[in-house]
Parts: structure tokens; sequence; C-alpha cells
């Protein structure tokens, strides 16, 4: 039990780390919940709450950022919300057995996101400056941006993995140009999604407590440790460690939730 919880605290240690400088922390955080025992979707609804008050600190960061655009946050955070609790609703509904038979899948996704990050940010901003033609944010202006938006709040309502890219895409469809109020924007979204799963699985059937406090620890630790080290640090060798990692946790997870199956 004990080293359950020291596995939980350096992968946490080691997500805030690398969140904090290229992005990717729920490849060392989530499988760490998983190798502790606790089940699948639980451990997916734990995890984003573990790592909520690294999303928070950054939001709060941001405030002044956020102050500048606070006419547009009642319609982001409706839509947001209304998404991320469909998504954690659709997570609680489908139960451990049913979201580890999409485990390996979601991962792969995840992978894929992360890897691909500036070739997918350059093509959404090519598609971006083509819709919006210069004109400002219009987070309200159109079905399709608040549509595209909702379904990014469903995927990280149910999962997470890779969602901030998500969020900065479709952020940047709205016509958001200004880095500094997007990732604002994106950190105020990004506490919104995982308050709500945390509100259904609190309502529905709780929250792995133990290994979800100690994992807000090591994830603040880590992201303190990172924020501070990040101008030193090659981003590039430390992407290509969580893509490995992204990597092999497909392989492991093919293998545990399909192919042993289906061996059996």
């Amino acid at each position: 039990m004990f080293s359950d919880f020291v596995l939980i605290a350096v992968a946490a240690l080691a997500a805030g780390f690398v969140n904090a400088i290229a992005g990717g922390g729920t490849f060392f955080s989530f499988p760490a919940f998983v190798a502790a025992g606790v089940p699948p979707a639980l451990a997916s609804a734990s995890n984003n709450v573990g790592l909520w008050p690294g999303n928070g600190m950054a939001a709060f960061a941001y405030r002044r950022e956020l102050w500048a655009v606070r006419a547009h946050l009642p319609f982001l955070s409706v839509v947001t919300l209304a998404g991320s609790t469909a998504g954690a609703g659709l997570l609680y509904w489908i139960g451990n057995d049913g979201f580890a038979r999409l485990l390996p899948a979601l991962v792969v996704f995840a992978t894929a996101l992360f890897a691909y990050a500036e070739q997918i940010r350059a093509w959404v901003l090519r598609i971006a400056q083509r819709q919006t033609s210069g004109a400002g944010p219009r987070p309200g202006g159109s079905l399709a941006s608040a549509l595209g938006l909702g379904i990014v709040a469903v995927y990280g309502g149910f999962f997470g993995g890779g969602v901030n890219l998500m969020v900065l895409a479709s952020l940047s469809l709205m016509g958001y140009r200004d880095i500094q109020q997007t990732n604002a924007i994106k950190n105020y979204l990004a506490v919104l999604i995982i308050a709500s799963v945390f509100a259904v699985f609190i309502v529905q059937g709780g929250i792995a407590w133990g290994q979800t406090l100690v994992c807000a620890v090591g994830a603040m630790t880590g992201g303190y440790v990172g924020a501070s080290v990040a101008k030193k640090m090659p981003v590039g060798w430390l992407r290509g460690m969580v893509i490995f990692v992204g990597i092999a946790l497909t392989v492991i997870y093919t293998w545990q939730y399909w192919i042993k199956p289906a061996l059996a």
C-alpha cells in the first residue's frame, strides 16, 4: 500500500514537471493510478482531480489576461461545463470495464496529438486565418465554434489526454490570436473541465481520495520545480520522452485490455 502511494507521488512529481515545460503529464500520473490498483475509470477521474491544483494556480497567474476577456467567459464557461459534465457522466456510465476496453485507443490518440502538436497547431491556425480574416475573437459568433468547444469539453471530461491542445485549437478557430489571452482562457477552461469530473464522481461514486491528494501535492511540487527550470530545459528530448512513454503505454494497455482477454 505504501509503495503505491510512493509510485503515485513520483509519477505526479514527473507529471507536474513535464506539464510546466512541455505538457503531457497525464502520461505519467494516470498509469501510476492504474498500477496502484485504482480501477481505470476511477483512475482517470482521480488523476484529473489530482492535477486540478496545478491548473488552478496557472489560471490564477493569468487573472489579468482573463479580466481583459471577461465578457467572453460566460459563454465559454457554459459550453465547457455542459460538454465536460456530459463527458464525465459518460465516463461514469460506461464504468471501469467499458473504459478499459477503450483505453488503448484513447492513449494512442493522446500520444498522436502530442507527437504532432506543432503540425496540428499550424494547420488550425491556417484554417482560423481564412475563417476569421483578421477579425477579433467571436466565441459566440457561430454554432460551429460552440459545437467544436463542446466536443472538446466532452473529451476532456471523459479522458483528457491532450485536451489542452484541443482547447487551444478551438480558441484559435474562434479568432483568439493573443497567446497570453489564449493560455489564460485555456487554463481557466481546464479548471472547469476538472470541476465537472469532480462533481459527477463525488455525486455518483466518489474519488480515490488518498491517491488523489498524493497526486495533487506531487504535481504542484513538480510544477514549481519545472517552472523554475523551464528556460534551461531542452524541450525536444523531454517531448521525445513523453512520446516514448505514450507508445509504451499503448503497447502495454493493448496487451492488457485487448489481446490478453481475447486469448483467455
